[in-house]
């Protein structure tokens, strides 16, 4: 019996070996809902989803509504003025993890006439909003810490919680970190349409991105998001470097140290630790990096750091980063600080060896400043080859990266200024590899840029004429209104209307033409441009052509937005040769010139004139300079101009020149610096010669001039002053920062705060109680009055109160320490506050001027609904004529 059951058991095995194995599967830890409820489109206008202008919000907000197939709601924009439910699928994948978790979808909405509304109201019609429900689920029995991505996405809510921001432009810099229990999470998605990040061209669709990655907390050392500079004959051409890290626990951490692994390189943080991150924060790390041998190929790191009060010393995965090598002649990455206290880079190509040759001895070459379009990036062969068929150039090529692939904000405050840094780490990298070759001359510059990078160039060209030697601006449109009209805005008062207006008269280079008149210009354009049509280029010509500003306009038939050589045709190639010959030009020494300016604070010289204030803000200010010859006298007329100077021009001595302003003769003193004596216009009196300096202890000037973008120029990284109850938002204003600037922000409380630190001040404050006193100069023009309510001052002494209800709150500037700036958030509850921290600066074209009081019919009425906002003058006095109180 035993051997007969032995046989029947051998006879058994072969068909039980051979059954498949079929390991049971990994559990899924989080997963999207493959069904989406969707409702919408309603009306919205270019970047106006910031304000708010959400109709749904007048009924409690989508958060409050069930899906029901039978519900209607009225919409502008649909067959029949109303919109229902419908239902979408999205697609899902787990990138072969159970820990990660992705859905796309395509919104699309077949309930309304898109072809009948552009043909009356063009782009702007193929601009709308609505919301999508899904879930989110975390499977399980515990916590699990969440990284969500949200590419295209503007605003959210998950279950109760509310985020702006999100990542619109899907930079994935900074996502989201949360801490979410197991189960099924409800996630409702605003979706905003937006035609300049995602086109026109085709049906108007949005496409979303969404990502969940389970995270084991700790530190994230974010791989990829390296930046080194590349190396040239052994030798790395710039010293800096920077690393991003993501805080992905419940408690602070704190950086101690960064230590190179291998022994190629030596690397080391730029400031003494700890440096902090929040719960959820992420922050770029800048660090010194030397090479240690010539070998060395690439540089591996890791971080130290501690997480809470606990005093076990922690370490992050190790991260490895190629170091590039180049030829001397070849386009190299170079890396410097900018400004704001973050490391960024540029692509920079030297003068070729042919270049040389031609060049007149012991010259100064000028620098020849590519800027890029939206969504490039500029270390890529696209940009490092935009002038391959260019090689020998009489110019220091420089291709600046604006921090971001948007250029941070359209090349503005933000993305000029890191275009400055750029030019001036030239010269260091002339010393660091010892560069024999002519030098660089800064202050002489041709610029060019394409797309985007073509409005920044009449950005450039309006704002610093006396650098500017010659522009290329190439496929640029004319300014952010005109490039998608503004017609589908939630309607407005005009007064409110006019200040948001003004808010953006910056950008609206249309209106600063004159600036550029007497500088080489030379546009081009295709004829088929569907991205950037070309009535910007022409419209552009137009004007300057009926002020008297001559300039060069190249429409190409037959070609689009892009095509190989765009930024090398024969008359561009003709023009950068005519404009970088061996004289600089001398456009600004003009006899007869006009100045046009919406705000000193970004506003450099025109023809040695530099005006340090208007009169009052929100209106532009005008000069206008002749030469009479003959009796030697310089007639300056003005309008709106409070107070000006003159630089020190190498080929005009100011001190020795008779002056005639608005009637009145003056004389410069001799025998002081022109940078110490201004020309000021006393109220209700004539123009008179000062050297008072201190006035710039009490009054507004420079980078604290301009509306609540002039919070984008800081010094050193921004600091955010937060208690506990208003940490996740000031988490929030890091994140966002972070995403569409690639900005630093500390967050500390307000017993952490040094004034002789750290750059622009962002303070949040919440309640009833009263505000955090300003570190400088403020006397109380905004402030809350625990009995009455936030209170206003206007500059004739009458007050505006404004009696605490829910969903009141207030954003303003006010002076900081040394020249900078203090944001304040304040708000009588937190709905209150997450409206008011919206309106920091984030997107370009929402036009926040310098203070800006909101109400709950904001949420649906949009700027309509603002109780109050208007402009702060030079003594940071409300300017009532500026103001809607």
């Amino acid at each position: 019996m035993f051997f007969s059951l032995l046989s029947n058991l051998f006879h058994l095995l072969p068909m039980i070996t051979q059954q498949p194995f079929n390991p049971s599967p990994s559990p899924v830890l989080i997963s999207f809902s493959e069904t989406w409820h969707l409702l919408g489109p309603f009306q919205i206008g270019t970047r106006e989803a910031t304000w708010g202008a959400d109709p749904l919000e007048r009924i409690g907000g989508f958060r409050s509504l069930s899906y029901n197939e039978s519900d209607r709601y009225r919409s502008s924009l649909a067959v029949n003025g109303t919109v229902g439910w419908s239902t979408l699928t999205a697609e899902l994948s787990s990138a072969g993890s159970p820990g990660n978790a992705k859905a796309d979808f395509l919104v699309r909405f077949d309930n309304t006439d898109w072809e009948s509304l552009q043909s009356v109201y063009g782009w702007a019609a193929l601009q709308y909003q609505g919301w999508a429900r899904g879930k989110i689920t975390v499977g399980g029995n515990q916590q699990k810490t969440v990284v969500f991505y949200t590419d295209q996405v503007l605003e959210f809510w998950i279950d109760d919680e509310h985020h702006f921001g999100g990542d619109f432009y899907g930079y994935r810099r900074a996502p989201l970190v949360l801490h979410l229990d197991p189960g099924s999470h409800q996630i409702d998605i605003r979706i905003v349409r937006d035609v300049r990040a995602m086109g026109d061209v085709g049906e108007p669709t949005v496409r979303i991105g969404l990502e969940a990655k389970i995270s084991g907390g700790g530190l994230k050392l974010v791989e990829g998001t390296v930046l080194l500079p590349d190396m040239v004959d052994g030798r790395l051409v710039s010293s800096l470097g920077s690393v991003n890290l993501r805080n992905e626990e419940h408690h602070w951490i704190d950086v101690l140290s960064l230590e190179a692994v291998n022994v190629g390189f030596t690397v080391a943080m730029k400031e003494s630790p700890p440096f902090r991150l929040a719960p959820g924060q992420s922050r770029p790390l800048s660090f010194d990096v030397a090479l240690a041998y010539d070998a060395a190929a690439e540089v591996v790191f890791e971080i130290s750091y501690k997480v809470g009060h606990s005093s076990k010393v922690l370490r992050t995965s190790q991260v490895r980063q190629a170091v590039h090598s180049r030829k001397p002649e070849e386009p190299q990455k170079i890396t410097y600080l900018h400004p704001g206290g973050i490391v960024s880079y540029a692509i920079l190509r030297p003068p070729s060896a042919k270049a040389l040759r031609y060049a007149c001895p012991n010259a100064s070459l000028a620098v020849m400043i590519g800027l890029h379009g939206a969504g490039v990036e500029t270390d890529s062969d696209l940009v490092r080859q935009t002038f391959k068929d260019a090689p020998d150039l009489k110019a220091w090529v420089l291709s600046p990266s604006g921090v971001t692939t948007w250029s941070g904000d359209d090349w503005h405050r933000w993305g000029s200024a890191d275009t400055e840094a750029a030019i001036a780490a030239i010269p260091e990298w002339i010393k660091t590899v010892g560069w024999k070759g002519p030098n660089v001359d800064i202050n002489r510059r041709l610029v060019t840029g394409h797309s985007n990078g073509g409005q920044g160039t009449w950005y450039a060209l309006t704002h610093t004429p006396d650098k500017i030697v010659g522009a290329t601006p190439v496929s640029g449109y004319s300014s952010i209104q005109a490039y998608v009209p503004y017609c589908f805005w939630h309607e407005v008062d005009p007064g409110v209307n006019a200040i948001l207006q003004s808010a953006l008269a910056d950008y609206r280079h249309e209106l600063l033409l004159p600036n550029g008149c007497g500088i080489p210009i030379h546009q081009q354009h295709g004829s088929l441009d569907d991205n950037v049509p070309p009535f910007h280029s022409r419209r552009l010509s137009q004007i300057q052509s009926q002020i008297d500003c001559p300039s060069e306009y190249v429409e190409l038939p037959g070609k689009g937005h892009w095509f190989e050589g765009v930024m090398t045709t024969q008359t561009l190639l003709e023009f950068y040769a005519k404009v970088l010959g061996d004289r600089p030009a001398a456009a600004s020494l003009s006899s007869s010139f006009d100045i046009v300016v919406a705000n000193p604070g970004t506003m450099g010289s025109k023809g040695g004139i530099i005006i340090d204030q208007l009169t009052t803000p929100g209106r532009p200010g005008r000069i206008k300079a002749e030469h009479d010859v003959k009796q030697s006298i310089w007639h300056l007329k003005t309008s709106n101009i409070h107070r000006l100077h003159f630089s020190a021009a190498p080929a005009r001595d100011w001190t020795r020149s008779k002056l005639v302003v608005d009637g009145k003769k003056l004389e410069l003193l001799r025998d002081v610096p022109l940078s110490g004596q201004w020309l000021v216009h006393r109220p209700h009196e004539s123009w008179e010669v000062s050297c008072d300096s201190l006035w710039r202890e009490r009054q507004r000037h420079g980078r604290q001039l301009g509306p609540l973008d002039a919070l984008l120029d800081t010094s050193r990284r921004y600091m955010l002053l937060t208690s506990r109850e208003t940490l996740s938002l000031a988490v929030q204003v890091s994140r966002n920062f972070f995403q569409y600037f690639g900005a630093d922000a500390e967050v500390i409380g307000p017993d952490q705060l040094d004034p002789t630190k750290g750059g622009n001040r962002v303070i949040l404050s919440l309640g009833s109680a009263g505000l955090m006193p300003a570190t400088a100069g403020w006397h109380d023009t905004i402030f809350v009055d625990e009995k009455k309510g936030l209170c206003v001052r206007g500059s004739n002494g009458r007050l505006a109160v404004y009696a605490f209800t829910e969903g009141l709150g207030a954003i303003f500037l006010r002076p900081g320490t040394n020249g900078s700036l203090e944001l304040v958030i304040w708000a009588f509850d937190l709905p209150g506050l997450r409206f008011a921290a919206r309106m920091v600066p984030m997107l370009t074209g929402v036009g926040q001027p310098d203070f800006i009081v909101v109400g709950q019919e904001c949420g649906w009425k949009g700027a309509a609904g603002v109780v109050a906002l208007g402009y702060l003058d030079n003594s940071w006095n409300v300017a009532e004529s500026s103001a809607v109180l």
